[in-house]
């Protein structure tokens, strides 16, 4: 899958699955929200530092996506792992960029009639202070 198959699927799927490693070199996958802002996609940890694939991100271990349904994560997290999957980077955003609005605004305007109390951990600061931007793995 090349990256910009990635994009578009970060942009047009509700919810995608990252694949990071854990410590024994065993990969997890986890379900989570995407955003695209100008072509550029971006991801974020609406549980903030304490979600353990941000922790694996940090960490400096592997990280991929997933090429389909990410929601298939959340119930079957071994199917997840079983489909086709890309290696990216990602690299942090700090929270005072002003792409952080417009990544908020893309969040609004995603996930409009999601649970609010969704929205409203992804728009938190700690939250802000977790996002990524994809990019081409290197």
């Amino acid at each position: 899958m090349a990256f910009e198959h990635v994009v578009k699927l970060l942009d047009e799927t509700k919810v995608v699955a990252v694949v990071t490693t854990r410590k024994n070199g065993e990969p997890a996958a986890t379900a989570i929200w995407s955003m695209v802002v100008d072509g550029v996609p971006y991801i974020r940890s609406a549980y903030g530092d304490s979600s353990w694939w941000y922790r694996h991100v940090i960490a400096g271990r592997p990280v991929a996506f997933v090429d389909g349904d990410g929601s298939l994560a959340e119930s079957d997290r071994a199917a997840a792992l079983e489909l086709p999957r890309v290696d990216v980077t990602l690299a942090p955003v700090p929270a005072e960029d002003p792409v952080q609005t417009r990544i908020d605004a893309e969040i609004e305007r995603k996930y409009e009639g999601s649970l609010a109390s969704s929205i409203a951990a992804m728009l938190s600061a700690e939250a802000i202070d977790c996002t990524f931007r994809v990019e081409p793995a290197v």
